[in-house]
């Protein structure tokens, strides 16, 4: 091989490494899907019982793994007495069914919950640990079951605006 050939070998070479690392996070990126919004409701039963609605975001961190940033607020019964109450929660999930092969998608996690009731002095945040199970898509919403403890058990109702192709 001459000299010139082998230059223009080597720039050959490096010219489709640059193109390789310049395409790869446009590759990449077409894997994550953005944000999408998530309402519920929930109750939450144990140091007296709590009512909630709530509103949050979820983030993809791969495709098994979802992060949920929830705030919500509503009234608990404790001791004869109502009080307005409210709490924020980051959990981690992890989707056995991502991208919608089943009819139902299972997903496990757990996170911190940080609940607070009007006049309780003790806010402290508090582990969750929680169990999802999603129905099928209908009208661009994905309802969802969800049962954990974290603060007493909860049981919630979730609808999440995922992407068709996506849990």
């Amino acid at each position: 091989m001459s000299a010139g050939n082998a230059t223009r070998t080597m720039f050959t070479v490096f010219a489709a490494a640059v193109s390789l690392c310049l395409c790869a996070p446009r590759v990449s990126a077409q894997l994550l899907i953005p944000a999408y919004t998530e309402y519920r409701a929930d109750g939450i039963f144990g140091r007296g019982s709590t009512a909630q609605a709530g509103l949050g975001a979820v983030y993809q961190f791969g495709p098994y793994v979802r992060t949920n940033v929830d705030a919500a607020g509503g009234a608990t019964w404790y001791n004869d007495r109502t009080r307005g109450s409210g709490r924020v929660d980051l959990i981690g999930r992890f989707l056995l069914d991502p991208f919608r092969e089943a009819r139902l998608g299972l997903s496990m996690g757990g996170g911190l919950t940080v609940p607070y009731a009007s006049g309780d002095p003790h806010v402290r945040p508090l582990l969750t640990a929680v169990v999802d199970v999603e129905g099928r898509m209908r009208s661009d919403i994905t309802p969802a079951l969800q049962i954990g403890l974290g603060g007493g058990t909860r049981i919630g109702v979730v609808l999440r605006t995922s992407p068709p192709r996506w849990r």
